[in-house]
């Protein structure tokens, strides 16, 4: 009797090795549905570097915990200072640009409509992509907040807080946001493009999501600026597998493991 690669290979005990699997492969596929729930999804900046590169060529980690929440991690440089803002279609409708939002109480709020004492500067959107929130990053002040646009355009409702976290006050930054507060259901895509603009409104050329950036005068460039405008021409989109499709495809995985195994 001998071993190979230690597994038994003794004769005359053929369903020895099937029991062997047996056990680990059942296991596996009871916890597909599980660690489909946890499927992550990596994106990156567009690559600019109008305020260093900070966003620009960042990337960030976007996983569904599969208890209703959606988390962020943002591996970039510190961007202290400015704001990152994610605009969320979340469902049917939304707005197609920044135009009609004229909330600038605060930096966080600014930020988000582009409106400043300076003038407006405009985001406007990819083809077939509505914003139905804002969500504002803003790690000066530990903070990360979720700010319904829709609601009152001039004055945005607080939709949730996104806990912002950090370690030491230095990236990467860590944020997430509840589905239900956003009216999605377990299971719907998330849709978002993203900017960097300062809390007065000043708006870089830094994005998620692929955009063209006109400077609002010649000495803006390669910004936006306080006048100008970035147009995103795609949207980054996180949708979680069906749970049949991962299971499937998990299994597809373990069957070709345990045949491997086999025939080691």
């Amino acid at each position: 009797m001998s071993t190979r690669n230690g597994i038994l290979a003794g004769a005359g005990r053929p369903g020895a090795r099937k029991l062997r699997y047996a056990a680990p492969v059942v296991a596996a596929i009871a916890g597909l549905g599980f660690a489909a729930a946890a499927d992550a999804a990596l994106y990156t900046g567009n690559g600019a570097t109008g305020f260093g590169g900070s966003i620009g060529g960042a990337s960030m980690t976007v996983t569904d915990d599969g208890l209703g929440n959606i988390n962020f991690t943002l591996n970039s440089g510190s961007f202290s200072g400015n704001a990152l803002v994610l605009y969320l279609d979340t469902k049917a409708g939304g707005v197609n640009d920044t135009s009609t939002l004229t909330d600038n109480a605060d930096g966080g709020r600014t930020a988000a409509s582009g409106l400043s004492g300076s003038g407006r500067t405009l985001a406007t959107f990819a083809p077939g992509f509505g914003a139905d929130y804002a969500l504002v990053v803003e790690p000066q002040f530990n903070f990360a907040g979720v700010f319904d646009i829709l609601n009152v355009p001039s004055n945005f409702n607080f939709n949730q807080s996104a806990n912002f976290g950090s370690a030491g006050g230095n990236p990467p930054y860590t944020f997430s946001v509840s589905r239900a507060a956003l009216g999605m259901s377990a299971t719907d895509p998330l849709s978002f493009e993203g900017t960097l603009i300062s809390p007065s409104g000043y708006r870089s050329n830094e994005t998620f999501g692929a955009s063209v950036t006109t400077p609002g005068t010649a000495g803006d460039t390669p910004n936006a600026g306080f006048t100008g405008t970035t147009t995103f021409s795609t949207a980054d989109v996180y949708a979680v597998p069906e749970p049949a499709s991962a299971g499937l495809l998990g299994l597809g995985s373990m069957v070709l493991v345990f045949r491997r195994r086999r025939g080691a």
